[in-house]
This record gives structure tokens, C-alpha cells and sequence, in this order.
């Protein structure tokens, strides 16, 4: 859906699932989309330089979240919004649905 205005459906992606999660990380992103860690972590390292998400380490996984300073925040998230009104419903529930975290180091299954 965003993907002609982002130019990237990849990037579409990433900012669909930070505004339904709140933190977002490579890894995972690349597991639940099926899409290799390397363009992840190239729209990730975009957006961060950009000014729009911020990262922090949490041991070992480098989570990106949005940058509460960025300018447009609200402009966007409000876009992000709407557009889950127009993604079809399998789509939601296969990718948006479900809360992929990292996990803890011996932490039982």
C-alpha cells in the first residue's frame, strides 16, 4: 500500500510493524517477512540515520523504536494507522497478529 510512496516495501514493512509493536527487531522482522537480515538492518540503519527510529542494545538484539523527537511523528504514525484499514485481513493476522519478542537466554519454551 505504501509501498509507491516509501519506495521500498521492505520499508512499508518495518514501519507497519513499529507502530503495531512499539519496538522492532532485525532478526525478527526478517523471520516474520521472510525477507533477508541484510535489507532489514539497511532500512533499519536508514531510518535510524534519518531521524525517524531510534535504537537501543537489550543484551545482545539491537531494538529500533520511533523517535519520539522526530518532527512528524504524529503525521506519520496517523498514516501508518490508516493504512491497516486497507491491508487485506489475511495479511494482518499472518504478520501483525502475532508479537515475535526476543527471548531470553534460558528461558524454557
Amino acid at each position: 500500500m505504501l509501498e509507491n510512496l516509501l519506495g521500498n516495501k521492505t520499508l512499508e514493512k518495518i514501519l507497519l510493524s513499529a507502530e503495531r509493536y512499539g519496538q522492532v527487531y532485525a532478526t525478527g522482522l526478517s523471520k516474520t517477512f521472510n525477507i533477508p537480515v541484510y535489507s532489514v538492518q539497511k532500512q533499519l540503519a536508514k531510518m535510524e540515520s534519518s531521524g525517524v527510529l531510534v535504537s537501543r542494545l537489550f543484551g545482545k538484539v539491537r531494538l529500533y523504536e520511533f523517535n519520539p523527537r522526530y518532527p512528524l511523528l504524529n503525521e506519520l504514525k496517523t498514516l501508518l494507522r490508516k493504512t491497516f484499514d486497507f491491508l487485506p485481513e489475511q495479511d494482518i493476522k499472518k504478520h501483525y497478529m502475532k508479537r515475535q519478542r526476543p527471548r531470553l537466554a534460558g528461558k524454557p519454551l
